[in-house]
Formats: structure tokens, C-alpha cells, sequence
């Protein structure tokens, strides 16, 4: 099973890109906003965009626009814009990174920001730069060296008080670490995340949305699927709040892959069938590519090698963006992966055999031993047993570059199999012993996610407890503030009335009222408010006109209890009252006692 999601990763970053890659209603959207800029970081920010979008379509479109924001970047002599721009063009070719050349590309232009930054002691821009370049040795499983930059990039964030900058900090650091199966340590760190998104940073969109993204990839890469649609459901929430509809798009995909991983295949269909309504609702027809990949990928991931083909036929526009993009290998590929599944080897040898330069010189490692992978089952089923091998061969090298013990061992399972076969028992021994040691460090490493599990919902009770605990020790503080202003109001009122009885000049009388009364209906605004913006989730325009009633019934009543109170108190009513009746009173019940 893993093969073929690992496969249509291709696919789907592909098609990820190719949602903007087109003339659409969002980049349509984009090119105004870069006619009306003015200054020229809001040009460079939108050139940034354009030509990101336009890379798999457009290679010569996108170049133009990168090319137009590094000259404004330029000419305006602003370092940081210059190394903004060069973050840019960082980014528009990581979003690649099925490709090497893209990768070593991205790599290029981040060392240069890098460069930049530190001869300019722009520390902020340092940490984004190693952020990328953190990416980019990710991407080529180079984990040591991603998580050294990680680790740079933290540390000069901890001088900063940029949320967007610690969020990034920590997701790309939690990336590095699940990559390596640090499962623990990569948890942690993406918690750093979510607790800024959160709370320093709950009103950003877009830091949210990306932490319940990383947290559901994170959850599906211990097949806990619940957890996952939990946070993608979260985001999801989050585009209504932010009416975010173009995001919504990706979340219904996400969930449709999500539903697929966990062999709930008809409920993926169902956020397919949804992502593409809301594409027609939205007039936006590229994003059809993206689900169209996801479907494909569920078509395969169930060997439905009929309904793959047919599926590719039936998408004329999938196939020619492929093309266009020079991703047309791809579509070879999962050809050949439908024939050798059909058992037609002479076709599945012709596209496999097609696609074999490409990912020779273009595909990262991972890439590679996919498609080594496929290669190898091809020639096993013809009973080549010699191209097996050395495909076989090939792709065992792959593994041990990634260093993912999975693969290690499906690789050496195969190559006994296929020496068993050719009567090389020596060797099919070798590789016999090498399963062995790598299945009892699968099942060690099986026991261990069971226990990581657990220690992680440990790790998340505790974090709730932590937060319980907090709101509870912020209910008791207020409580006890809310009984102290109570308590001064009641003597304040009592000191009033004091005033009234003993002879106190009219003009403290006036003024000690004056403010109790403000401190009194002070107090009950300020009680109200609470409710009012809980009722309302702090929606602006309910609240002022929840507090214009409150205020049109409360001033008029201040005013006149104010005034009725003052003059009652002043008038010396109450000097009229008997006080040698009042201590008589007194005095009866003492000598009763």
C-alpha cells in the first residue's frame, strides 16, 4: 500500500501547484492586486505569487514574473526586499521537489538570502533562510543536515517576537524530526506551534490553518485517521470563520485522501464529489486537477487497474497539463504500474521503459526507489531474474541513502525472493539474515508508536489539564477581584448612608454619590459584557447594538437613582429620625441578653 501513496505524492504536488497554475479566478484576483500596488514590496509580493503559480504551467510566464520581482527588488536597493525575493524564488521551486533540479535550484537561491542576511545582520531574515534550506535537504532526506539548520533557524527566532516566524520555526523542525521517525520530538515541536497559533497568534488565519494541516499529517503517519479528519475538520471550520472558499477546496481533498488512506473509500468519494461541486460553484476548473490526482491516487491504492486506465483516458485535461509541465513520466508510470496490476508486461515494460531517463536524471531519492521498485516487480513477473536484480540492487541503494527501515526491508525481502529464485542461496542467506534484523526492529519500532501513542495523548491530557487549570486559577483570581469591587461598592453605599445620618456637607454627599453610583453601574456594564460577548462571539456590529439598549436603559436609571438618592440624603431626612429612639432600640436588646 505505501508504494502507491509514496507514488502519488508526485501526483499530488503536482497537481497541488496546478490548482493556481492557470488563468482562474484567483490569479485573475492576483494580477489586480499586483496593478494596484504601489509600493514595491506589495509588487514583489505579488510577482512572488504569480510566478509560484505559474511554475508547472508556465515555466516561461512564471521566469517572466520572477524575473520582474527581482529586478524591482533590485532597483530599490532594500536588502530585506532582496532577500524577500530571493525567499521567493526559494519557495517557487521547493514546491517541486519531486524534481532534483529543483530542489538544487531552491537550495541556490536560499544560500544566497542566507548570505545576504547575515552580511546585514538581518537575524529574522537568517532564520527564514535556514527554514528553507531546512526544507530543501528534507526533501533530498539529508535529516541531519535539515535539522542543523533547524536548529539555527529556532535559535535566532528566539530573539524574535515574529509569531509567523517561531510557527514556521517549529513545524519545519517537527517536519524534520518525522521524517527521521522522531515521532516524540517532532510532536513537541509541532505543540510549540499550535499553542502560538493559538493563543499569540489567534487571530491569523493562516498559522492555524497550517499547524492543523502539519497535526493531521502528523496523526496519519501513525494511522491515527480520526485524529487527522479531527484537524482537518478544525481548518476546515476556520475557512468559514475567515471565509477562506478557496481553502476549502484543499480540505475537502485532504479529507478525501484521508478517507482513502483508511480504506473508507465511498466517504473519500463523497469530499471528491464535493471539492468538484464547490470547483463548478466557484467557476474555478483547475482545481479539478488536484482532485483528480487524489482520486487517482485512491484508484490505485485499491489495484483497480481498469479504473486507473480508464480514469487517465477519461481526463484529457490532466494528461496535458502533465505534459506541458513535463511531468509526463509521470502518467508513464502509473501506466506501467496498471499493466503490470492488469499482468499486460510487454505494455507495462514500454511506459516504465519511457519514463526510465526521467527519473534517472530528474526524481529525488525517494522517487527513485519507487520507481526501482516497480521495475523490479515488472521484470520479476516476466521472470527476467538478472534486470530484476539489478533493479532490485538499484533501489536497496536508494533505501540506504533515505536510511527509512520500511523500505530497507521490503528491498531485502525481495532481492532473498529473487536469489532464492535463481539458485544463489548464499546470497538469498545474506538477505534472509538482513529481513530478519530489519523485522525485529519493525516490530520494536511497532511496540514503540504503540507506546508513542500513548505517551502522546499523554502528552495531550496533560497539556489540557495544564490548560484547565490555568482558566481555573483565571476564574478564581476574577472571582475574588468580582467580591472585592462588591464588597468596596456595599461600603462605599454604606459610608453614602452614613453621611446621610451624621452631619456631612452637602457637597462630599454629592460627590461620594457621584462616584459610587458611576462605580455601581460600572461594575454591572463590566459583569454584562462577559455574557455579551459570549453570546454574540464577539461579532462587532451585535455588540454595539446589545450595549446601545443596555446603555439607553442604564444611563436614564443612573441618573434618576443618582438624583433621587443625593437629594434624599442631602434634604436631612434622615436627621429628622429620633437618634436617641434609634440607640433606645439599641439599648432594650442589650440589657434583654
Amino acid at each position: 500500500m505505501l508504494r502507491y501513496f509514496t507514488l502519488l505524492t508526485v501526483i499530488l504536488l503536482i497537481t497541488i501547484g496546478a490548482v493556481h497554475a492557470q488563468d482562474n479566478p484567483y490569479t485573475d484576483s492576483l494580477k489586480v492586486n499586483l496593478k494596484n500596488a504601489t509600493s514595491a514590496r506589495g509588487k514583489v509580493i505579488w510577482l512572488g505569487e504569480l510566478s509560484r503559480f505559474y511554475l508547472a504551467a508556465n515555466r516561461p510566464l512564471s521566469d517572466e514574473y520572477a524575473n520582474q520581482m527581482q529586478q524591482i527588488a533590485e532597483e530599490s536597493r532594500d536588502r530585506e526586499l532582496i532577500i524577500f525575493s530571493q525567499l521567493n524564488n526559494a519557495r517557487r521551486f521547493s514546491n517541486y521537489s519531486a524534481q532534483v533540479e529543483n530542489i538544487n535550484t531552491a537550495r541556490k537561491f536560499s544560500q544566497k538570502a542566507l548570505d545576504m542576511a547575515k552580511a546585514n545582520h538581518l537575524t529574522e531574515y537568517e532564520a527564514w533562510a535556514y527554514i528553507s534550506l531546512a526544507f530543501c535537504e528534507q526533501a533530498n532526506s539529508d535529516y541531519e543536515k535539515a535539522l542543523s539548520f533547524n536548529n539555527l533557524a529556532l535559535s535566532l527566532a528566539a530573539n524574535s517576537d515574529n509569531d509567523s516566524l517561531w510557527v514556521n520555526a517549529y513545524i519545519s523542525t517537527g517536519d524534520t524530526y518525522l521524517a527521521r521517525n522522531d515521532k516524540m520530538l517532532a510532536f513537541r515541536n509541532y505543540l510549540q506551534a499550535l499553542d502560538i497559533a493559538e493563543t499569540k497568534a489567534k487571530n491569523n488565519y493562516y498559522l492555524q490553518r497550517d499547524i492543523y494541516h502539519t497535526l493531521s499529517a502528523f496523526y496519519s503517519s501513525l494511522d491515527e485517521w480520526e485524529k487527522a479528519k479531527d484537524y482537518i475538520y478544525k481548518a476546515n471550520a476556520l475557512t468559514y470563520k475567515y471565509k477562506q472558499r478557496y481553502d476549502r477546496l484543499n480540505n475537502y481533498n485532504m479529507l478525501g485522501r484521508i478517507y482513502a488512506k483508511s480504506k473508507q473509500y465511498d466517504l473519500a468519494q463523497t469530499f471528491y464529489d464535493k471539492s468538484l461541486a464547490l470547483a463548478d460553484t466557484l467557476k474555478f476548473e483547475i482545481v479539478r486537477l488536484n482532485t483528480y490526482g487524489g482520486m487517482l491516487s485512491m484508484y490505485i491504492a485499491e489495484k483497480q487497474p481498469a479504473k486507473t486506465l480508464a480514469f487517465i483516458r477519461e481526463r484529457p485535461e490532466l494528461q496535458q497539463f502533465l505534459t506541458k509541465a513535463g511531468f509526463d513520466y509521470v502518467l508513464d508510470q502509473i501506466r506501467g504500474m496498471s499493466y503490470i496490476d492488469f499482468g499486460k508486461l510487454d505494455s507495462a515494460e514500454y511506459y516504465l521503459m519511457r519514463a526510465a531517463p526521467y527519473f534517472e536524471s530528474k526524481a529525488n531519492r525517494m522517487n527513485r526507489y519507487w520507481f526501482y521498485d516497480n521495475m523490479g516487480t515488472l521484470f520479476e513477473k516476466k521472470k527476467d531474474y538478472p534486470k530484476a536484480l539489478l533493479h532490485w540492487k538499484k533501489a536497496e541503494a536508494m533505501s540506504n541513502e533515505i536510511g527509512d527501515l520500511e523500505l530497507k526491508m521490503e528491498v531485502v525481502q525481495r532481492l532473498d525472493s529473487l536469489y532464492q529464485k535463481s539458485q544463489d542461496f548464499k546470497n538469498a542467506y545474506l538477505y534472509n539474515t538482513k529481513y530478519q534484523v530489519y523485522s525485529d526492529s519493525l516490530r520494536k519500532l511497532a511496540t514503540e508508536k504503540d507506546l508513542m501513542v500513548l505517551e502522546i495523548e499523554n502528552e495531550n491530557k496533560r497539556k489540557e489539564r495544564e490548560a484547565l487549570a490555568e482558566e481555573e486559577a483565571v476564574r478564581t483570581r476574577h472571582n475574588i477581584q468580582y467580591m472585592g469591587i462588591t464588597v468596596a461598592i456595599a461600603c462605599v453605599f454604606i459610608l453614602l448612608t452614613m453621611f446621610g445620618i451624621f452631619r456631612v456637607s452637602s457637597t462630599t454627599i454629592r460627590i461620594l454619590g457621584f462616584f459610587a453610583f458611576i462605580f455601581l453601574f460600572e461594575f454591572i456594564i463590566l459583569l454584562a459584557d462577559h455574557e455579551i460577548h459570549h453570546l454574540t462571539h464577539g461579532e462587532p456590529w451585535m455588540i454595539m447594538a446589545i450595549k446601545i439598549v443596555l446603555i439607553s436603559i442604564l444611563l436614564p436609571l443612573h441618573h434618576f437613582l443618582e438624583e433621587k438618592v443625593i437629594h434624599y440624603l442631602t434634604s436631612r431626612k434622615m436627621l429628622e429620625l429620633n437618634k436617641a429612639v434609634l440607640f433606645s432600640k439599641l439599648i432594650p436588646k442589650k440589657e434583654a441578653e
